[in-house]
């Protein structure tokens, strides 16, 4: 008897330390401005996608989300390498939604962009549950990440793209993107001598890409050229940030200038920050520069509605 005593003591107390460990966590994380939800199941394909979701200080006002993906060369990612952007986001009063996503080298870019999409939608799903405002969702990625929130940014709506994933009630367009030193025109990144020409390795970077698209390169394949965000672009799409460093070795600074371009002649809110510094990294201060963009166009009177983009 005394025996079974001891050893329930002994499990209580465990169980009580770890529920204090448990707790000292979460109220360390709250204490930072914010609290994770950790592996929430966005989507089943695949087995299970899934994303943790950050969330800032409760106020009386339902939070704006930034998606938050991960680069690294459209190769199947599990986000946390990303976890300074959410934590950032977080700590400024945004939801942020840190996702794992498919790619190389099983999985080609119809699926990616898939789970991005079935993100945003799942998103919009458990909004009023978290907290979160379903009308104001942006995107941000770096590198191959970027590429991906720019084409959240301009196939809302484009059937061929649409409708995998889950949650299709619900819509996959989202209201700002912000994209750091990413690919937005994979023709232009092998054709354009200028671009060619800032690009080491080119033969191993033209390989890895068309493995991704699915496709053997040729500057006018349907499948390069839909992957290319620039080729989507038009007056519906929402606002968006491109950040680029001009001694970047990895994608050439160009693919933004050209980017910011056609926006701009669509008639779209863009902005763009070139640093003469960063590398691939992009500048230093890119989280304050994403923070400021959308503070700025995700507020409740600049955000644009939700509903898809006209079907293509």
């Amino acid at each position: 008897m005394r025996e079974h005593i001891i050893t329930l003591l002994i499990v209580g107390v465990f169980a009580l330390n770890t529920a204090k460990a448990e707790l000292s966590e979460e109220t360390a994380r709250r204490a930072d401005g914010f609290a994770v939800h950790k592996g929430l199941i966005y989507s089943n394909v695949a087995g299970k996608l899934k994303m943790d979701l950050y969330l800032p200080r409760k106020t009386a006002e339902a939070a704006p989300c930034v998606i938050v993906i991960q680069g690294g060369g459209f190769r199947a990612q599990d986000g946390q390498r990303f976890r300074p952007f959410a934590e950032h986001l977080a700590e400024n009063g945004f939801a942020a939604a840190l996702i794992a996503y498919r790619g190389q080298p099983d999985h080609t870019c119809k699926a990616t962009i898939a789970d991005t999409k079935a993100a945003v939608r799942f998103v919009r799903k458990i909004s009023s549950r978290y907290g979160i405002d379903a009308d104001r969702i942006g995107a941000m990625g770096r590198s191959a990440g970027a590429t991906l929130a720019a084409l959240l940014a301009v196939t809302g709506g484009v059937e061929e793209l649409e409708g995998y994933g889950g949650h299709s009630q619900f819509s996959s367009r989202i209201q700002a993107a912000v994209g750091i030193a990413g690919v937005y025109d994979f023709a232009a990144r092998f054709t354009v001598e200028e671009q060619k020409s800032l690009q080491p390795k080119l033969d191993a970077k033209l390989k890895s890409n068309g493995d991704w698209i699915g496709a053997p390169f040729s500057p006018t394949n349907e499948h390069w050229l839909r992957a290319s965000a620039i080729n989507h672009v038009d007056v519906n799409d929402p606002p968006m940030l491109l950040i680029h460093s001009r001694n970047d070795g990895t994608v050439p600074w160009m693919q933004s200038r050209d980017m910011h371009k056609k926006m701009t002649e669509a008639g779209i809110k863009s902005e763009i920050v070139l640093s003469k510094t960063g590398g691939h990294g992009g500048p230093p201060n890119a989280k304050e520069l994403m923070v400021t963009f959308f503070r700025k166009v995700l507020s409740k009177q600049d955000a644009p509605a939700a509903a898809a983009k006209p079907r293509r």
